[in-house]
């Protein structure tokens, strides 16, 4: 099951900030990801630390799917 994933704002401003969207775009943590986890993403030898803000599970009378929102910093969710 492919997870898409939504940036709040402060995310997304960090990730464009470091050239992350791709890397972003392109992750797939899965179903297993919890509120309060972390998602390090590893890009240019730096690890970029996201947390795991909210799950939503979209239903469009055909599909089920789920959303992750994540945050940055990441410390602000442990």
């Amino acid at each position: 099951m492919h997870v898409g994933i939504r940036l709040t704002a402060s995310a997304e401003r960090y990730a464009r900030h470091h050239a992350l969207m791709e890397f972003i775009e392109a992750a797939n943590p899965g179903p297993m990801a919890a509120v309060g986890d972390i998602l390090s993403l590893t890009a240019g030898g730096s690890v970029h630390d996201f947390a795991v803000a909210q799950r939503r599970w979209i239903f469009d009378g055909e599909t089920l799917r789920l959303e992750l929102t994540i945050d940055h910093p990441a410390f602000g969710r442990r």
